[in-house]
């Protein structure tokens, strides 16, 4: 099959396309941190690449061996009851060639109230599919399961076996799932289909979301204490963020784009709680960096003293950093690699919008470059966060004819790579 057939059968049966993806958001798969739902998404996908003909495995990121002693492990995610799907498309040569992934795990429905449509309904109205998930990140996996079942049908034998790692856990800060997929299956190129529309994300920011606990020396009756404890924290704290916009801003992969200035927010702020605990409180924010994690842990240590010290000045005590979520690696692979290019090459020919190649924030190319293939990228059709109806946000769709083109331009790539 060549690319001009395959995306005129995409075009003839995108109606199937979009069908697939109203099933899986259908299905309840939201992420909790310390537990998820993904198990019967998983179990539905996995049923589909049967169907198809495809060697399966259902696992948890437990069964791969030694992942509990792997460095970047974190407990209490409920991963035993978390599992991936790989689907192996078998080629010529049994080697493992070519990984796309895509997360099943979704971020919390949130305020129902807030939704015009029903999140797990898969609405398909005026050109966009509605659903929990829809841009983030169920696209992806309609779109490879989709691919694979046309490319069967039409007989097409790649040259080497392509892996879909249909992952766990990917929200807040999890990647267990991703981490497990390339370890269990490694391959030598990996597509990541979690990424912002038209764009191509060949780098990912450090850090993580971090909070600094505090409270008073002696029991309080009012949160006055804690509430100026919060105004301390955040002034010493403009160093460490000003330390960040300085280090991204020399990034020749961030300079001059909205990265450094944002590189320290802050998510949320407590002095109190509702009446209680009224000496207790926290600061929460997330950072960027290209740090590593004990550069980071120092620079924590050192701003945790100067807190400590202004702080027992007003009677209140530092607790110090907690993470909040895993600490995010810096990677990237090269923007003008043959892997990245190719992708630009096949989108133009495919006719779709040629993807921007930038820089992402925190992503699980965190894991996924660092233990997986340093030529790892991400790519995707996701509507971002600052979108209405954007990922994340109530009313979340994607736009039928995007996601189209996005599927045009992945299974050109499969015939590219592997034909």
């Amino acid at each position: 099959m060549d690319i001009k057939n395959l995306c005129s059968l995409i075009d003839e049966r995108k109606d199937e396309l979009f069908a697939l993806l109203s099933s899986l958001l259908k299905i309840n798969s939201e992420s909790f941190v310390t537990h998820g739902n993904e198990e019967e998404c998983a179990r539905f996908v996995q049923k589909l690449c049967e169907e198809i003909g495809l060697e399966t495995e259902l696992y948890s990121p437990l069964d791969v061996e030694g992942f509990e002693n792997h460095p970047d492990y974190m407990p209490n995610h409920g991963l035993e009851n978390r599992y991936n799907v790989a689907a192996i498309y078998k080629g010529l040569e049994d080697v493992n060639e070519l990984m796309l992934m895509g997360h099943t795990d979704t971020v919390a429905i949130g305020d129902i109230s807030k939704w015009e449509r029903d999140p797990l309904s898969g609405e398909i109205v005026d050109g966009k599919i509605y659903g929990r998930g829809a841009s983030d990140d169920k696209y992806a996996l309609a779109t490879v399961i989709f691919l694979m079942k046309l490319l069967r049908e039409k007989g097409f034998v790649p040259k080497k076996n392509m892996v879909f790692a249909a992952y766990s856990d990917e929200e807040y800060g999890g990647s267990h799932g991703a981490l497990a997929s390339v370890l269990r299956y490694p391959c030598d190129k990996i597509v990541n289909l979690d990424c912002g529309q038209d764009q191509i994300w060949h780098c990912g920011t450090g850090g993580g979301e971090v909070k600094y606990f505090f409270h008073t020396k002696e029991i309080a009756d009012s949160a006055e204490k804690a509430a100026r404890a919060i105004g301390i924290v955040l002034d010493v704290l403009a160093d460490f963020k000003e330390n960040r916009r300085k280090e991204l801003s020399a990034n020749p992969y961030y300079k001059g784009t909205i990265i450094p200035d944002t590189a320290l927010r802050y998510m949320g702020v407590k002095a109190g709680s509702d009446g209680s605990d009224l000496g207790d409180g926290f600061v929460y924010f997330v950072y960027y960096t290209e740090k590593g994690r004990e550069e980071i842990n120092a620079e924590f240590d050192y701003f945790h003293e100067i807190i400590k010290e202004r702080l027992d000045k007003i009677g209140v005590v530092g607790d110090g950093f907690v993470p909040n979520t895993r600490f995010f690696h810096y990677v990237h692979c090269e923007p003008d690699s043959d892997e990245v290019k190719l992708m630009l090459e096949v989108s133009s020919e495919v006719g779709a919008t040629v993807p921007m190649v930038v820089g992402s924030c925190l992503s699980d190319l965190s894991v996924i470059n660092k233990f997986g293939s340093n030529k790892a990228y991400g790519y995707g059709a996701g509507r971002d966060f600052s979108q209405v109806g954007g990922a994340h946000q109530p009313n979340e769709y994607i736009d039928c004819d995007k996601f189209v083109e996005f599927t045009k331009t992945v299974g050109a790539f499969i015939l590219k790579v592997l034909g």
